[in-house]
């Protein structure tokens, strides 16, 4: 049995881990990356097994750079089965749609993801299913609706594939559970170098604060799916706690609109069903032409949630460009930014970017950061993840930027725990 390490090595986006059994070979999450230099090149990387080799793929959740390869490696070939949580069969079908209507450069088409979706099987949590000669089972992972570990038993070995882990602390649903005893981990370390001091509640309650006494328009950057349902159930809950603070939302993502719904769908899941179910429940979007161009007149107090998350694409734009020269303007930029994002170039101080028809702005507004409302665990709950019953098992760092991975690694072996890789794009285990 072997693991061959692909995606999410050098950076923390395309996750792609191939399982190498006696039997044949399952591959582990299969995203995109995004937000890279070069980010096209490393999307067209030929895999190190042929698609028409890979016998399963597992999907840990349904975030883009997770499961967005998914259509190409079906246009390439692939025609098995893909596995993964009820609720993240639902995002993913809006998250893969929405990607193909974005691509311009015919990585995939509809049809590809149409295909895709055909090959989805679900399981729920705990529940065994076999592949090959191994028995696979999803843990809950916190991080967004439906996500999960992956813990596998074959050869009579325990692996556990991290995903992306959430928070013991969310603010939408229920604490992240501890790592299994396991012999091979393989596990994120996003913030692995990271730990928050911030609350996010209290961070939102001071921007909220800001744009309803001083009448501003605050604009708030986010992904569309998991990031958006947490913020509007926060806003919502602020704004039950204090109805005299209550201003205009909006919200301006199709796809957002469409997570929302699955949320209030699987709202079973979350920590306050009925709190989230309300939360997104007849929210006032800007589905037409004729509502945006009434808004844009706005001076505030105004509040508008669009997407993207991290400035790289999406609705978001049009909100930067219309009041890119309002200094009372803010722009909230609520979590983790990617190197080479717009967003990271904001947070970095830069303020100039390309509107739609080429020019070159500067905004002139406030821009606000924080990492309280992301959905990773940090440096001391991923410690606190794995246990001391895994300090003698074997660990690799994936899914983090360079400097993260070797922060937690300093720290684990600190810790005590024996053996923590970082492995390379290719390397085999």
């Amino acid at each position: 049995m072997k693991i061959k390490f692909w995606g999410a090595t050098d950076d923390v986006t395309g996750s792609m881990t191939f399982l190498e059994l006696p039997s044949g070979t399952v591959l582990i999450d299969c995203g995109l990356a995004q937000g890279l230099p070069f980010v096209e090149k490393i999307n067209n990387f030929p895999l190190p097994v042929k698609p028409t080799e890979i016998q399963a793929v597992i999907i840990t959740h349904a975030h883009l750079d997770h499961c967005g390869y998914l259509p190409h490696l079906v246009k390439l070939g692939f025609r098995v089965e893909i596995f993964c949580t009820k609720a993240t069969s639902k995002l993913i079908r809006i998250i893969l749609t929405d990607s193909a209507k974005l691509d311009t450069d015919g990585f995939y088409k509809e049809p590809d993801v149409v295909q895709t979706l055909k090959l989805i099987r679900t399981y729920e949590w705990k529940e065994v299913f076999g592949v090959l000669d191994a028995d696979f089972m999803f843990l809950p992972a916190s991080h967004i609706l439906g996500a999960s570990s992956v813990k596998v038993l074959v050869d009579k070995k325990t692996l556990i594939f991290s995903g992306d882990l959430g928070r013991y602390d969310d603010p939408l649903l229920p604490p992240l559970e501890f790592c299994p005893k396991a012999d091979v981990i393989v596990m994120e370390s996003t913030y692995g170098g990271k730990n928050r001091t911030q609350d996010p509640r209290l961070e939102l309650a001071r921007f909220l604060d800001t744009v309803h006494d001083e009448s501003r328009v605050g604009i708030i950057a986010s992904f569309a799916v998991a990031r958006a349902q947490s913020l509007l159930t926060l806003i919502h809950e602020y704004f039950q706690n204090n109805p005299n603070k209550k201003i205009k939302l909006v919200i301006d993502s199709p796809m957002m609109k469409e997570a929302n719904k699955i949320y209030q769908q699987h709202s079973s899941l979350a920590q306050d069903p009925d709190l989230v179910f309300e939360a997104l429940d007849h929210l006032d979007s800007i589905d037409y032409l004729k509502e945006w161009k009434k808004l844009k007149q706005n001076t505030g107090p105004l509040l508008v949630v669009a997407s993207s998350g991290m400035l790289t694409g999406g609705r978001i734009h049009r909100y930067l460009e219309n009041w890119y020269d309002d200094k009372r303007a803010i722009l909230f930029l609520p979590g983790y930014q990617g190197e080479g994002t717009l967003g990271r170039a904001m947070v970095e101080g830069k303020r100039s970017f390309v509107n739609s028809h080429d020019e070159q702005l500067t905004w002139s507004g406030e821009v606000w950061t924080t990492d309280a409302f992301s959905s990773h665990a940090d440096q001391n709950e991923l410690i606190k993840w794995l246990g001391e019953q895994n300090k003698a098992g074997q660990i690799y760092l994936i899914h983090g930027e360079l400097k993260s991975k070797r922060a937690l690694k300093h720290k684990l072996e600190e810790l005590g725990f024996l053996h923590v890789e970082i492995p390379l794009r290719g390397s085999t285990f």
